[in-house]
């Protein structure tokens, strides 16, 4: 009985001691899953090797075997403390590499290289789980792996030491050294174990996929192994050592692609094309190391809308480490969002949105299923075009000249922006010279502006050492030239400063230069015929003072040209690319315009063409207009007109009949309540001297009872407007001719006022304009800021002025507009021809005047242009 107890015992002893196994054992699986559990899985998983340090001024000695071949030297560098993490950023920095012998300097190399850091899963405390190389310091930074292959010279004593120290003033580095050595490779398995090797030795060295290297350089990197080598001396003394974990985790290339499109730096601005109703939410985080949160800003959100309505924001900006939302509604239409840094620091940003909303030609939207859950974080439209950089230390731009070219082929337009890598306002120069075949000068000319900054504008450079601009003058690199970080951000833009030059007969080539780094740009004209024309969705037919700016064209007239000595610049790394983004930009004025100066002239045009007298409605505001104007009369209706003394003329009343029949009625003529005159209308137009009047106001009354009876009085009323006669003259198929003194290089304008019989607006052209049929002589070597057009046709606007009356028509309105003929500074001083012809069926008829003496020698101030120049589609 007590041995089957004692079992019993023993067998309840054995299931709660299983038990409590089974409980522990659970309880340490489910801590696997802790932040400490991760943090100490990660140092396990890792490789862990140690590294020599080499700090700024200190070095290192390792015995170089007397039959090695190459040295391997891989190294990391460590980052200053606070720099904080981003995919996109790149790093640069160089090994200094010396080899001694007993009778000296057998080899003296810097080497440089270019890295990133690799991240992956961050945690709250700003830790990350994955990372390619790290240390049991949470605050040091450690880069990627980057590899020098040394190769040592063949003739060299048996015994060589070989020093290594960074190259830069301000570099840490880590170094460890292998010596190489060869070997055969005869099992499948240990050549797919060797090619493994060589692909993860590829991965350290470069960016280059190993599947992208020569078939020699993978079969040099699988058929060699490396044997490391020690430093001497003494440890803590000669040299310091660093223990650094390794894995084989590296970020995908996609990953920082798309840190880059997250970045928003301090001053830029992105803008977002959107088509609404849509509910877009903008996220705004920071991530800068503060000892103290604060907010990283102000940010400035503005949204432009297809019909012109303009709404802006002012934003606080980003706590470092704290993301910040904002909702966004927007209307039915299309939108332009724009998001503008104005802080001192960069920000991250996204825009996140329905997939349907966002706007972008369709060439350009990413495959059905890339929205998750149908939202996608929108982006910018960027426009890339080539373009090409000027400067001291780049060649001289050359752009050779067809001999065979008129005078529209020898146009040449030219863009240009500065260059910096922050935002600058600085002025920008531009020379200008134009060779003969000779090689002799035939004209010189200059581009002075002052532009602004370009947010939305920015310039991909080639990658030059230590990050420098193109065309800029280098003096003897520094020692520390080409270290640190060298991520390849776009480089800062300025507004387009903009000018048009006619070349001469006999040009052959022209040369542009400058003398600080700028962006140029040249185009050739060639008409397609067809107006400027935005390709879909970037349309203007429902568009309200607004425009699309950089957005593409399916016709173009400015066809860019490349340089003649392009491999020379590229040699140089002047050849660049300029990303603008596409955006909905307000309509203003392309510049000031000074005010007419001066009277108005009126110009009558060659020969003897026929004429009309219409009367309009004019303001009495000189004394020269009181003169000029008339008061309606109408029988029955008395009115108070002004007469003065300084008017010449007596009195006098222009009488019209609608209707011969109404001839032979008297018509009487009161002053101030009192007869003053009668007579008998004997004519359908007639003219009634009325006796001398005292000056001052009167009430005038004419009193008749003849039908279809209208009067003038040549007095202007005492209040409001009077009515002027003007001669116009009738536009036919043959067109009026009329002449234009230019009598500078300034522009002129020909104002040419068009009557027409409906105010309302035409739809197709209806007049076509040319001067000096279509070849007028041009100003050769100047810079202009607009060219103007030799032929051109006119869809006339709607009439905003009151109808005028021909005279002796009574009830018949014409409606006038101005459409204004400039002779711009690209046309040489002289007399030319302006000829109007009429296109249509409608009657037209015009008048001409122009405003003088003219302020026309009054040079050109600002070169900037806004959008396109839709005037200079066709010459």
């Amino acid at each position: 009985m007590k041995t089957r107890s004692r079992a019993l015992v023993a067998l309840l002893g054995l299931m709660v001691g299983l038990a409590l196994i089974w409980g522990a054992s659970l309880a340490v699986l489910g801590n696997t899953d802790t932040p400490t559990a991760r943090r100490d899985a990660k140092f396990v998983n890792a490789e862990r090797l140690i590294f020599y340090r080499l700090e700024p001024g200190r070095e290192m000695r390792v015995r170089v075997p007397a039959d090695a071949e190459e040295l391997l030297v891989v190294t990391h560098e460590l980052l200053p403390d606070g720099t904080p993490y981003a995919p996109e950023k790149q790093y640069q920095y160089g090994l200094k590499a010396i080899l001694r012998g007993p009778d000296g300097v057998l080899l003296e190399r810097a080497i440089f290289t270019r890295t990133r850091q690799s991240k992956g899963q961050p945690q709250e405390d700003g830790t990350f789980l994955e990372e390619s190389a790290f240390t049991t310091h949470a605050d040091q930074q450690v880069t990627d792996e980057r590899e020098f292959v040394l190769r040592l010279p063949k003739e060299r004593p048996d015994y060589s030491v070989l020093y290594l120290r960074p190259a830069g003033t301000n570099d840490t580095l880590l170094a460890r050294v292998y010596v190489r050595a060869h070997r055969t490779l005869p099992l499948l398995a240990s050549q797919k174990l060797a090619q493994a090797r060589a692909e993860v030795r590829a991965g350290r060295a470069t960016f280059e996929p190993f599947e992208k290297l020569s078939g020699d350089t993978r079969r040099w990197l699988a058929e060699e192994h490396w044997e490391r080598l020690n430093a001497e001396g003494e440890a803590g003394t000669d040299y310091q050592i660093e223990p650094v974990y390794r894995t084989a985790y590296r970020l995908p290339l996609v990953e920082a692609t798309e840190s880059v499109q997250e970045r928003l730096g301090a001053g830029r601005a992105v803008a977002l094309n959107v088509t609404g109703p849509a509910k877009p939410v903008l996220w705004l985080w920071s991530d800068a190391t503060d000892a103290k949160a604060q907010p990283h800003g102000p940010v400035t959100v503005q949204t432009l809308s297809a019909d012109g309505t303009a709404h802006t924001l002012e934003l606080p900006g980003p706590v470092a480490g704290s993301p910040m939302s904002h909702p966004l509604e927007l209307p039915a239409g299309v939108h332009t969002v724009m998001v503008r840094n104005d802080g001192q620091e960069d920000l991250r940003y996204t825009v996140e949105g329905p997939f349907e909303s966002w706007l972008l030609p369709a060439e350009s939207h990413p495959s059905p299923g890339v929205a998750s859950e149908g939202r996608v974080a929108f982006l910018p439209d960027t426009r890339r075009t080539e373009a090409f950089a000027t400067g001291p230390a780049c060649p001289v731009l050359e752009l050779d000249i067809d001999p065979r070219m008129d005078a529209v082929g020898r146009l040449v337009r030219i863009d240009a922006r500065t260059l910096d890598r922050a935002p600058s306002r600085e002025p920008l120069h531009l020379s200008l010279t134009v060779l003969d075949a000779q090689g002799q000068s035939l004209g010189q000319a200059s581009l002075d502006a002052t532009p602004e900054p370009a947010p939305f504008e920015s310039a991909a450079l080639a990658p030059l050492p230590g990050g420098a601009l193109p065309c800029t003058p280098m003096a003897q690199v520094a020692q520390d030239a080409g270290t640190g970080e060298v991520t390849d951000l776009p480089a800062w833009v300025s507004g387009t400063a903009s000018a048009r030059v006619f070349l001469p007969m006999g040009a052959r080539k022209l040369r542009v230069e400058a003398p600080r780094a700028t962006i140029v740009q040249l185009y050739s004209f060639l008409s397609s015929g067809q107006a400027l024309t935005a390709m879909a969705p970037y349309t203007n037919d429902a568009l309200t003072a607004v425009r699309w700016r950089n957005a593409p064209v399916d016709a173009r007239a400015w066809h860019p040209m490349r340089p003649a000595n392009l491999p020379a610049l590229m040699q140089a790394g002047a050849r660049l690319e300029l990303l603008s983004q596409v955006r909905l930009e307000p309509v203003g004025p392309e510049e000031e315009t000074p005010p007419p100066s001066g009277d108005a002239m009126v110009v009558r045009p060659y020969g003897s063409p026929a004429v009309v007298e219409v009367l309009e409605s004019a303001q009495a505001d000189t004394v020269d207009m009181v003169k000029a104007l008339s008061t309606v009369l109408e029988p029955g209706r008395a009115v108070r007109a002004r007469f003065d003394a300084r008017t010449p003329t007596r009195p006098e009343v222009r009488l019209s009949l609608k209707d011969a029949a109404a001839l032979g009625n008297e018509v009487e003529v009161l002053l101030d309540g009192e007869p003053l005159h009668r007579f008998t209308v004997r004519s359908t137009r007639t003219r009634e001297l009325l006796p001398p009047l005292p000056p001052g106001e009167h009430e005038v009354l004419l009193r008749s009872t003849a039908p279809g009876l209208t009067a003038m009085l040549n007095r202007p009323p005492a209040t409001g407007s009077g009515l002027r006669s003007r001669t116009v003259y009738p536009v036919g198929q043959g067109g009026l001719r009329v002449p234009v003194r230019k009598t500078g290089p300034g522009a002129v304008t020909l104002n040419v006022v068009v009557y027409t019989p409906v105010a309302e607006g035409a739809t197709a052209p209806q007049l076509s304009v040319t001067v000096d049929g279509g070849n007028p002589v041009r100003r050769a070597s100047v810079l202009v800021p607009h060219v103007t057009r030799a032929e051109r046709t006119v869809v006339l606007p709607a009439s905003e002025r009151d109808p005028a009356m021909p005279a002796g028509r009574p009830g018949v309105k014409w409606y006038a507009r101005t459409v204004p003929v400039t002779l711009g500074e690209d046309i040489a001083p002289g007399v030319h021809t302006v000829r109007i012809q009429a296109l249509g069926s409608e009657s037209l008829w015009a008048r001409f005047f122009m405003f003088g003496p003219s302020v026309e020698n009054t040079a050109p101030r600002m070169w900037n242009r806004g959008g396109w120049q839709p005037d200079e589609d066709m010459l």
